[in-house]
């Protein structure tokens, strides 16, 4: 019986849903029918996976029931394969998962292998007297625990039977849990009988039990439909890039799904939050107050619980989520000592090798004797934002494939570091959520470290100097001891492409304070004056070009785009460097970008540091603004006389 749930969210630039397939669990009530003789041969199902109605992979499910002494009677062995291509770059991810059961449906154990990168990580369950016992390996690396599950946990045939006897019309419902193998852990769920009702499938018509299901664990609310037999031929689920669905199918139109969707443009503007203000110095936002909206007026909200944030139900479907930047930690040192509080953010795990010899050798290299917590945090937080290249094709990695490839989604960049940070004794976890960049929110994940009793969160893909900004909305942590699925479980679930979002107030290090009117819009255009009160920034265009592009957000970094017939092309963008940047190298790099190989000329612009250089038939400058720089390109037959004339009209915050 195929159940999609979500697995684990990747960000955007790695986020979408890794749908997989655990088994749903629970003890069987007195008086539950005998399981049938079971069959000779096994059966199997193909099934088609979609997202926003695009084809993404397929399900392949293969029972087999056996009557022969000392093996399992029910054996369930699922294989999935999603593939998205996005932007242009292919996401492959694979589960393979088996359950072995008695003929009564008593799970006795399960295996799970996801590959989401390069290598794989395999997960085993031994279920005994009462306890389960894991096994994760990865990497070539095993790790082992031992947890407490409970009398006559169930697989998939055991809740096949307890579906059949409880659930027969509308309003019936039944409690169970559920063993989810990305989250190692046991979880709670109901199902609910919404109605029966005809569904149509490849010209036939099969009646089916619609059902509500919820996985507590997991935050999720899917529907199922089920055949007379139990087994589901449809499911529904959220995801952030649209309603996932995995159908019943045949062999070959399952197969051919599996060459992946390229999602709709639509549906990654469904997964980031485009801002109603755009936040000057991102990289020093010390506060941030925002609204969320739910898009289902209906929709109850998860709990959201960070130390940095202060969350607040605001009334009509909304929630007030305020962040505030934490002050840097004290002199503490290293390595600290394991607690029962802090032991899982300081040890190994599947996914977080910090046991690795390399990479314990390669920490203490990069701190050279330092001891302070916070001081070494920020050097092994510089060592992975100058060494790691993005990759969005890297779903999800064991750092010991990080450490090895270099490359990685902000999820990868966040798992290197937790796993040096602990290999030097500072206890790390990971947060997923979003965090503003260039116009929007979208997805993303950093590093948590605990120092002085409180968790400070650093950056290492989207560096601030020091602490990490407050232009974020964390919304889960995990040290990943639980698995994979625990870094998504929940908030982070659930929200995901499912909310707006509206800035309502921010604050800037240095005194900035901003309340954001409720009518304020992102900029405004008046005639040739384009102004952005966020940034607190006036643009006037000469005479002649017009204004060709102002709404694009992340990666795009064109604030603003002006053309003329002549083929003229003037194009001003908003970067932010690493704090440790130097301006001219920077720029540099910026104007080779544009074009333009030469060596830049270092002026002063209105009091800012900025650099120029010129070409045949273009013309370019970099203005350094504190942690953000500004790059206004152009191109065309008198292109250094079109950038005298905007700067001569440009005015920045605070500039004369």
């Amino acid at each position: 019986m195929v159940t999609l749930r979500i697995g684990f969210i990747l960000l955007l630039a790695i986020l979408a849903a890794a749908p997989s397939f655990p088994a749903s669990v629970s003890k069987i009530p007195a008086g539950s029918p005998e399981p049938t003789e079971p069959a000779a041969r096994p059966s199997e199902n193909w099934y088609v996976m979609t997202m926003g109605g695009s084809p993404v992979g397929y399900v392949r499910e293969v029972t087999t029931r056996s009557a022969a002494a000392g093996r399992p009677a029910v054996r369930v062995e699922t294989e999935m394969k999603l593939v998205l291509n996005r932007l242009g770059t292919k996401v492959e991810l694979a589960v393979l998962s088996t359950t072995e059961e008695t003929a009564r449906g008593i799970l006795l154990r399960t295996v799970s292998e996801l590959k989401a990168s390069v290598l794989s990580t395999r997960s085993e369950a031994l279920f005994r007297d009462g306890k389960i016992e894991l096994k994760t390996e990865s990497g070539g690396k095993a790790y082992s625990r031992t947890i407490d599950g409970g009398e006559n946990i169930l697989g998939p045939e055991g809740v096949r039977l307890l579906t059949l006897k409880e659930l027969k019309k509308s309003g019936d419902a039944v409690e169970f849990r559920t063993f989810s193998a990305e989250l190692e852990a046991v979880s709670k769920g109901t199902r609910k009988v919404l109605g029966r009702e005809p569904l149509a499938l490849d010209g036939r018509t099969i009646e089916t039990l619609k059902v509500e299901e919820t996985i507590e664990a997991g935050g999720i609310t899917g529907t199922l439909w089920l055949d007379a037999g139990g087994e589901a031929v449809k499911q529904v689920m959220p995801t952030p890039f649209g309603e996932g669905v995995v159908i019943l199918s045949d062999r070959a139109t399952a197969l051919a799904a599996a060459s992946g969707g390229e999602l709709p443009p639509e549906m990654f503007e469904r997964s980031i939050l485009r801002s109603n203000v755009r936040l000057p110095r991102a990289r020093e936002i010390d506060r941030l107050t925002v609204r969320l909206t739910a898009r289902d007026p209906g929709w109850k909200w998860p709990e959201i619980k960070l130390p940095s944030e202060t969350v607040r139900a605001a009334g009509d479907g909304t929630l007030e989520v305020s962040v505030l930047r934490p002050s840097p930690p004290g002199a503490e040192t290293i390595p600290v000592p394991v607690t029962d509080a802090n032991r899982e953010y300081l040890e190994a795990n599947a996914y977080v090798q910090s046991d690795q010899a390399e990479l314990k050798a390669l920490a203490a290299k990069i701190l050279g004797g330092e001891k302070t917590l916070f001081d070494a945090a920020l050097k092994l937080r510089r060592f992975v934002a100058d060494n790691m290249k993005f990759d969005l094709g890297i779903a999800l990695a064991p750092s010991s494939e990080i450490l090895r490839d270099r490359r990685g989604t902000c999820v990868g960049y966040a798992t290197l570091l937790a796993a040096l940070a602990r290999a030097v004794g500072i206890p790390s976890r990971v947060v997923i959520g979003y965090v503003y960049a260039q116009g929007m929110f979208g997805g993303h994940a950093w590093t948590e470290v605990l120092a002085d009793g409180r968790w400070i969160p650093i950056d290492a893909a989207i560096p601030s100097a020091g602490v990490a900004d407050a232009a974020r909305i964390g919304l889960a942590a995990a040290s990943f001891r639980d698995g994979a699925g625990s870094l998504a479980a929940g908030p982070a679930t659930k929200i995901f492409g499912q909310v707006g979002l509206r800035v309502l107030a921010f604050g800037v290090a240095g005194g900035l304070a901003v309340s954001v009117p409720p009518d304020q819009k992102a900029y405004r255009v008046a005639g040739d004056v384009y102004e952005n009160p966020g940034l607190g920034l006036t643009f006037r265009k000469p005479a002649g070009l017009g204004f060709a592009k102002l709404d694009a957000v992340w990666p795009d970094p064109t604030l603003i785009l002006l053309e003329n017939p002549d083929g003229t092309r003037a194009a001003f963008s908003e970067m932010s460097p690493k704090p440790w940047s130097d301006p001219a190298e920077f720029a540099a790099a910026a104007l080779d970008g544009a074009g333009i190989v030469a060596t830049p000329k270092a002026l002063d612009w209105k009091g800012r540091a900025s650099y120029r250089a010129e070409a045949a038939g273009k013309a370019a400058i970099v203005i350094w603004d504190g942690s953000e720089a500004w790059i206004l390109s152009v191109e065309g037959p008198s292109a250094a006389s079109v950038l005298d004339g905007i700067l001569a009209g440009l005015k920045l915050r605070d500039c004369p």
